[in-house]
């Protein structure tokens, strides 16, 4: 019992640390690592999906009677579940979506889905490093000290890192690119994007209105 009070705690101080905070244990090893089972496919046929398509979608076909296991199903399938946590599950890299819906409109999460270099939250800038001898490092600052920057540059591995001494650097700014890839929805057909809209505006609740028949 005493060994499951440790993981109790360990769970909910990871649980209750800030979205920078959970990528840095993560970061340095004081917690494994998030790694993903096998990802499951979606049926498709997919499509070149812009905002129009999909917000005419969500109109015509209003998120009603959606299919919870699947819409699941699709957040690991477009590999969201690699980078977000949602509702306790998921890697650290990029920011919780399990309260997205309560800070976004269905349109501000299709825009963010489709075109993630449009507004990209300081929080979640990537880096650019160029050092003196030429190389250059793209991702999230995880640890800055007066003699060094750590930096993970794997969106999908935080425990890929490179740690860069500063009077190696010759210039380090903020990104305008996104690290969220764009295409997401592109292997998705119309229902099991809508699964996957309904999925996360739910907040992955399965009794949500959204799902009843």
């Amino acid at each position: 019992s005493y060994r499951k009070f440790i993981q109790n705690i360990d769970r909910e101080a990871f649980e209750n640390a800030g979205e920078a905070e959970r990528l840095a244990i993560e970061a340095m090893g004081a917690r494994p690592a998030y790694r993903a089972p096998e990802l499951p496919k979606p049926e498709g046929p997919g499509r070149e999906w812009t905002m129009a398509d999909v917000l005419a979608l969500a109109s015509d076909k209003p998120l009603k009677g959606r299919n919870f296991k699947n819409g699941e199903k699709m957040f690991a399938a477009t590999r969201c579940i690699v980078c977000h946590r949602f509702n306790g599950d998921g890697g650290a890299t990029g920011p919780d979506l399990t309260q997205a819906a309560g800070r976004f409109s269905l349109k501000d999460m299709c825009e963010s889905i489709l075109d993630p270099s449009k507004i990209v939250s300081d929080q979640y800038k990537a880096t650019i490093v160029e050092t003196s001898g030429g190389k250059v490092y793209t991702g999230r600052v995880v640890s800055d000290t007066p003699d060094s920057l750590t930096m993970s540059i794997d969106q999908e591995d935080a425990t890929k890192l490179a740690k860069i001494a500063k009077a190696d650097i010759e210039s380090q700014s903020l990104s305008p690119v996104s690290l969220m890839p764009k295409d997401l929805l592109k292997p998705l057909n119309e229902n099991e994007v809508l699964d996957l809209l309904a999925y996360i505006l739910a907040r992955g609740n399965p009794g949500d209105a959204m799902f009843r028949k």
